[in-house]
């Protein structure tokens, strides 16, 4: 197998397990009452940080406008340029499911997998009182 032909494998193969975080994780964190939180984090290929940066940065602010989006503010960790992390703040779990399937995250998915060191994570949070 030639290089483009590999690459454009191993994007694939990136992008699908992304899709399968996703929805693994939202099966697994399910919640259905009160205030609902996602932290994400996703890590750039060494030379990737800007290309990583450059989708990120317009996708969080699409995001924060989002019916149900509470809070979405994209951090990137000081110390290790390129390590990005998300913490949102939905009104329920609905809202965050919804937001899972916009046209800005079917478009973004595909792009990840060019800039992303290894799949991107999240964790799914509600009140402790109502978990």
């Amino acid at each position: 197998m030639n290089n483009p032909d590999r690459r454009r494998l191993l994007q694939g193969v990136a992008a699908g397990t992304v899709i399968a975080t996703w929805g693994s994780r939202a099966v697994a964190g399910a919640h259905t009452d009160g205030e609902y939180y996602v932290i994400a984090e996703a890590v750039a290929q060494p030379d990737k940080a800007d290309a990583l940066r450059d989708l990120l940065v317009p996708f969080a602010e699409a995001s924060a406008q989002e019916p149900g989006c509470l809070e979405y503010k994209l951090m990137e960790v000081q110390a290790e340029p390129g390590r990005f992390m998300t913490f949102e703040r939905w009104t329920d779990k609905a809202a965050a499911d919804v937001h899972m399937t916009t046209q800005e995250i079917a478009a973004l998915v595909p792009k990840l997998g060019e800039v992303l060191a290894a799949p991107f994570t999240q964790i799914f949070l509600g009140d402790a009182g109502t978990v």
